[in-house]
C-alpha cells in the first residue's frame, strides 16, 4: 500500500544501520585495533616521542586505545616550609581512539594539566570516523593535530590582545581562596 512506502524506507534504512554497527564491530575486532596499534608504534618510532599504548577492553564493543604521553615533575614545586617543598606532577596529556555505541570510532585527546594548580582544559574532539576511513594518512592526521593542540598548550603567549589565555587553556589556581580585604 501507498500510505506504508515511506514507513518501509525508513523501517529498512534502520535495519541497515543496525546491521552496519554489526559490521563496524567485527572490523575493530579483526582488523582496525591491530591497525591503530600499527601506526601508532609507527608513529612512536618515527617522532622519538615516548608515551603509554593501553587498550581498555573491560566493555566489548567500546574498547579504547589510549596513548598517553605520562607523567613528569613539572618543574614547579610548592615551598611547604624553609626545608620542605612539594613538587608537583604534570600530566603531559593523551590521545585516544575509542569506539562509539554505533562501532564508528572516535578520536579525542586531553590536554597537559600541572595537578593541583589548574581547571583541567576540556577534552578535544579530533574527529569520529567510520572503520574504512582510516588509513595512515587519517592517523598521522589526528596525531599531527595532538601534536600541534599540545606545541600551542606549551607555547603560551599572552602576545594577543583581547584574547584571555587564563581561561582558554584553563588556567586557575583553585587550592587558595581569595582575600576579602576592604
Amino acid at each position: 500500500m501507498e500510505k506504508y512506502t515511506a514507513i518501509k524506507e525508513r523501517a529498512s534504512k534502520y535495519t541497515a544501520i543496525l546491521q552496519q554497527v554489526l559490521d563496524f564491530r567485527n572490523q575493530w575486532e579483526a582488523s582496525l585495533k591491530a591497525f591503530i596499534l600499527d601506526q601508532t608504534k609507527e608513529v612512536l618510532e618515527h617522532t622519538g616521542i615516548s608515551a603509554n599504548v593501553e587498550v581498555e577492553e573491560r566493555f566489548q564493543n567500546l574498547e579504547s586505545i589510549t596513548i598517553s604521553l605520562g607523567k613528569s615533575v613539572s618543574g614547579i614545586s610548592e615551598k611547604v616550609d624553609d626545608f620542605t617543598k612539594r613538587t608537583i606532577i604534570k600530566d603531559k596529556g593523551a590521545i585516544i581512539y575509542s569506539q562509539l555505541f554505533n562501532g564508528k570510532v572516535q578520536c579525542w585527546m586531553t590536554y597537559p594539566l600541572i595537578e593541583g594548580l589548574m581547571q583541567p582544559k576540556p577534552p578535544k574532539m579530533i574527529g569520529i570516523y567510520a572503520p574504512h576511513e582510516f588509513n595512515e594518512d587519517l592517523i598521522l592526521s589526528n596525531f599531527d593535530e595532538f601534536f600541534k593542540e599540545l606545541i600551542e598548550w606549551e607555547n603560551y603567549d599572552d602576545d594577543q590582545p583581547g584574547v584571555s589565555e587564563v581561561n582558554r587553556i584553563g588556567f586557575g589556581i583553585h587550592n587558595y581562596e581569595e582575600d576579602d580585604e576592604d
